[in-house]
């Protein structure tokens, strides 16, 4: 009886009825209530992690394999360019200020508007090309249809309000790629594979002028990749692998690879094969992807066209 009385005071005192080996154990596990708080924060940060990894990473991989013509084709789909040029500038709408009359598709505001970089921002900024050009067309339209009639209209709005950082350089970028205004030159191998990939329709997957981003679902990138930049690159590390893409539709590196293997196995869009390409059809193709590399993709000074 002495002995519980004795507990039941230490109780009474503040004491504990609990045994010397577990007040140790509760010690130990207070002592360690930081350790285990830090553990469960990392769990939680490494689960967000895990969840946000993939969008990350096709982030990571949309600015990284990011150029001016693919940025400049984005942009004029958002502000509308092609409602009324057509599908990439490929062909206007018909404009009900005439008969036969349509909005020009953005080869023949190249041909007729503009003949450099200046007209093109110019046309991009406030709708027209320069006094002396409009006048001329003007003449011309006037010439064929009488004086006063089928005023056009649709007419080119001005965009110099709503553009804003490299807005308007990729633009411009893009409406020459397109447009025809730059390109390798003529008669070359480089102008052949040029011509042997719109005969075969690859900027359908690739973008215009081989600049990529076409949506890929399942893919690594989430795209399909350009034949420039460092996608590319990564994609294509000599001669061989290229002829590799182009014929078999992938390349004993990417098989061999588990990451690369298993996204090329899920994405919906797959390098079709080739196999009937020529060695000389080869070459051209390769002579067009390198003179897409020296010239950034078509878009610097040296690769423009005379009208």
């Amino acid at each position: 009886m002495g002995k519980w009385h004795a507990k039941a005071i230490r109780f009474r005192l503040g004491g504990s009825l609990a045994s010397e080996p577990t007040r140790k154990i509760g010690r130990t596990l207070l002592s360690r209530r930081p350790l285990f708080r830090s553990l469960l924060i990392a769990l939680v940060v490494l689960l967000a992690i895990l969840l946000t990894a993939p969008g990350l990473l096709r982030v990571y991989w949309a600015r990284r394999a990011s150029n001016p013509v693919r940025r400049g084709v984005a942009r004029a789909r958002a502000l509308g360019c092609f409602s009324c040029h057509g599908n990439l500038g490929s062909a206007g709408i018909k404009d009900p200020g005439g008969e036969n009359v349509e909005v020009p598709a953005w080869s023949g505001i190249y041909m007729m508007y503009v003949k450099n970089d200046d007209d093109v921002r110019r046309f991009i900024l406030e709708g027209s090309a320069h006094e002396t050009q409009e006048s001329e067309a003007s003449s011309a339209h006037e010439h064929e249809h009488g004086h006063g009639e089928h005023k056009a209209a649709v007419e080119m709005p001005p965009f110099r309000d709503v553009l804003s950082g490299s807005d308007l350089e990729d633009l411009t970028s893009a409406f020459k790629v397109i447009s025809g205004m730059v390109g390798p030159a003529s008669d070359s191998a480089e102008e052949q594979g040029l011509g042997l990939a719109r005969t075969w329709g690859c900027f359908s997957c690739h973008a215009p002028g081989g600049s990529g981003g076409a949506p890929n679902p399942g893919s690594l990138a989430g795209f399909i990749p350009g034949w420039y930049g460092p996608d590319f690159k990564d994609l294509v590390r000599n001669r061989g692998e290229f002829d590799a893409w182009v014929r078999e539709g992938g390349t004993p590196r990417m098989r061999a690879n588990r990451v690369a293997r298993y996204f090329m196995s899920r994405q919906r869009i797959q390098m079709p094969r080739y196999s009937n390409f020529s060695p000389a059809e080869l070459d051209q193709l390769w002579a067009y992807t390198s003179w897409l590399d020296r010239s950034g993709g078509g878009v610097r000074k040296d690769s423009e066209r005379k009208p």
